[in-house]
């Protein structure tokens, strides 16, 4: 009996351009992340890398603000020689440096601390307090700054001004002052002005990482008999130096780069006594017209960033990987 054989099935021989297919889909599966990454990297170099190299250009270069579309004279580091011979220089630098940045950014830090440790205590949970305070510290952060400084230029008038008044009833003072019209007085104006704007972002930001502490870590360093000193300096501060580490650096930055609060406050009088580095590349870009003066300025600033960051980098986060 003949049995039918169906169709006999030859294998198929694998096609020639089989492994270059599919080592091009592989290639094109590397290469998709960096294509997706193309329209973030091209906004990056576009909105920040370019108007840098432009600046860093136009440093070099001996050109006012009218002169600006047709270019100006390359003059090498004369700007820069000029800039730091300048005594009004070393005067904005001091002022940044000391005034502007160490002394706004030490108090922001000191007053956050205390008051995100103050928000994170039991008493304000159990009273559900703790919507209502966080809102109260947000004001001054949602208020604009032009705003804020208004205000606080009222608050601080001379004649009718909240604050002299509660301090001459009070009999603190005899007159009042003009705060920010005083040399004694005006810096003084500024960084409580700075303070009460940034202070809730500090805040803030320190509570996020208080609340990121487990509960279980108190509970075990009470009952191995620590009190609540000892917990805060042997185990809230640690947990805390990453966060604190962040912050110190961001608003360090901002500050130092800062041009709002000065020039809305004082315009950088009286005289040149609030003059700060920021101001001094506006004034002498914007209202002297000397844009590539105005530019080495502001190359100066980045410069001195730069040199914080990496030196900030090197102390603080490495030692913190290393405690780790």
């Amino acid at each position: 009996m003949a049995v039918h054989q169906g169709p006999r099935l030859h294998p198929v021989a694998p096609d020639a351009g089989g492994a270059p297919s599919f080592r091009s889909h592989r290639l094109s599966k590397q290469l998709e992340p960096y294509l997706l990454l193309l329209p973030a990297l091209g906004a990056l170099l576009l909105f920040f890398f370019g108007p840098a190299l432009v600046n860093v250009v136009l440093s070099f270069q001996s050109i006012s603000l009218f002169e600006l579309g047709r270019g100006g004279k390359w003059v090498g580091l004369a700007n820069f020689v000029a800039l730091l011979k300048d005594p009004l220089t070393e005067l904005a630098l001091s002022n940044t440096v000391f005034w502007l940045t160490a002394v706004t950014v030490s108090l922001r830090l000191g007053l956050g601390l205390t008051l995100a440790l103050l928000l994170n205590t039991v008493a304000i949970r159990r009273w559900r307090l703790s919507g209502l305070a966080r809102s109260l510290v947000l004001i001054p952060w949602v208020t604009p700054p032009v705003v804020a400084v208004a205000a606080w230029q009222w608050l601080l008038q001379a004649r009718y001004g909240a604050v002299n008044q509660i301090l001459v009833d009070a009999g603190v003072l005899g007159d009042g002052i003009p705060w920010l019209a005083r040399a004694s007085t005006v810096w003084w104006a500024i960084v409580a002005i700075v303070v009460w704007r940034e202070l809730p972002f500090v805040v803030i930001a320190l509570l996020a990482g208080l609340q990121a502490i487990p509960d279980e870590i108190y509970e075990a360093a009470r009952i191995d008999g620590a009190g609540e000193r000892r917990i805060l300096l042997h185990v809230t501060l640690p947990l805390l130096r990453p966060v604190l580490a962040v912050i110190t650096l961001l608003i360090t930055i901002w500050t130092f780069n800062n041009f709002l609060y000065v020039w809305l406050a004082t315009r950088g009088g009286p005289g040149v006594k609030t003059q700060v580095l920021a101001t001094q590349m506006y004034l002498e870009a914007f209202v002297n017209y000397k844009l590539g003066y105005g530019a080495a300025v502001g190359v100066l600033m980045g410069l001195i960033m730069l040199a914080f960051s990496v030196v900030y980098f090197n102390t603080t986060f490495k030692k913190s990987v290393g405690q780790a």
